[in-house]
């Protein structure tokens, strides 16, 4: 009797779906920081699908021991400045899910020991250069871009493909062996859940689609982010929160961006028309600089603007400026992005009296800017002056 038991509750559970007792997983391949230049993903979308996900905990792309350290790539803008926030001020749980290989692998493979460190000046742009956005899709992809037919096909191909020489395989391989890691610790976040919960995983679309055959294959029954319904403009506005502003508009204006004239201005303007009531000189530098990049201003009347504008300045300081390294004079996307606030009015000031051909004006701002820099920072600012001063 007791054996025939035991076979009827193996039958039986065998008979049960695979993924009854499991959890929901969501996983939302993003952009990184596609989020200042991307109007329907801007960081209110990304606010409002968590609310729509309502989920039980967010698996976020950073490493467990970097996140202990509040340690993160600098151009996940959506991670350290929309997800984790929104997750502590709503009390999501969250878990940090990526993988990175050991010094020694990285030095061996790549010939540096940290990878997350760019060399003495960024390049224009690629790995560890700067970050920009240049093709259509970029600015007009919607949120759920990563669960597209076409884009899945993409990555699958770009997996697919090997370099002519094996040597320079690495990249491919170790993005492969990332993702398969990732899946791994997702899934061991995932053991601690219930199938009446939802788990949001959070990540770069690379990841998405090979993250979601592993968890379907151990089970789990995968949501696709758009089965929650498109964001529209009511919820961003109730979603927007003022330092959102501040990111869009320095990414925007102050940028490789806008040497590239490649701004998003409807961001840019939506971004300005939730700060109009603030009075600062942070908010007249972007509008004199927005107006520079759309030929509203002749160089003249903007060095003019710039000129007053840099009379009223005192002691006020960037509300944001997306730099992680102090002893850098760059950030991820601006050559110039830690100047001090009254420093890069300077700088602006500057190129316009460049544009004028007043070499000793031009020359005067920028003696005054390099006095206050520190040998490395002068070096380098020197040479973005060269090639990113037009």
């Amino acid at each position: 009797m007791l054996r025939n038991l035991i076979f009827v509750f193996y039958l039986f559970g065998t008979a049960l779906p695979f993924f009854s007792q499991k959890p929901h997983v969501v996983v939302l391949g993003v952009g990184h920081s596609t989020q200042l230049i991307n109007y329907t993903q801007q960081p209110a979308a990304l606010r409002e699908f968590i609310d729509k996900v309502k989920p039980k905990a967010i698996c976020i792309e950073r490493s467990p021991e970097e996140y202990s350290r509040n340690d993160f790539y600098e151009f996940t803008y959506e991670q350290q400045y929309i997800v984790i926030p929104y997750a502590k001020d709503n009390s999501i749980p969250l878990h940090p899910v990526d993988w990175l290989p050991s010094e020694t692998d990285t030095e061996i493979g790549f010939g540096m020991k940290d990878l997350s460190v760019p060399r003495f000046a960024r390049q224009k742009e690629g790995f560890l250069g700067f970050t920009t956005f240049t093709e259509s899709a970029d600015f007009e992809d919607d949120l759920y871009f990563a669960e597209k037919p076409n884009y899945i096909r993409r990555i699958e191909s770009w997996y697919a493909s090997y370099p002519e020489k094996a040597s320079s395989d690495l990249p491919r391989c170790l993005f492969l062996y990332r993702t398969f890691m990732q899946s791994k610790r997702i899934q061991k976040v995932l053991e601690n859940y219930s199938s009446g919960d939802t788990v949001l995983v959070i990540i770069g679309a690379f990841h998405k689609n090979d993250i979601e055959k592993h968890l379907t294959e151990q089970g789990y029954r995968v949501v696709q982010p758009s089965t929650f319904g498109i964001v529209d403009q009511q919820a961003i506005d109730q979603h927007f929160q003022r330092p959102d502003a501040y990111a869009i508009l320095s990414f925007n204006l102050l940028g490789m961006q806008a040497n590239l004239n490649k701004i998003n201005d409807q961001l840019v303007e939506y971004a300005l028309t939730k700060i109009e009531d603030v009075d600062s000189g942070e908010i007249e530098l972007f509008k004199i600089r927005r107006a520079v990049l759309l030929k509203k201003l002749s160089p003249k009347d903007a060095a003019s603007q710039y000129h007053k504008l840099l009379s009223r300045i005192k002691d006020e300081q960037w509300t944001w400026n997306g730099v992680k390294d102090r002893t850098r004079v760059d950030s991820y996307f601006d050559p110039f992005g830690n100047l001090t606030l009254d420093d890069r009015i300077r700088l602006e000031l500057a190129r316009e009296y460049r544009k004028l051909s007043k070499d000793k004006n031009y020359r005067e701002q920028i003696d005054i800017i390099r006095s206050k820099l520190s040998p490395y920072k002068k070096a380098m600012f020197d040479h973005y002056i060269e090639k990113y001063l037009d």
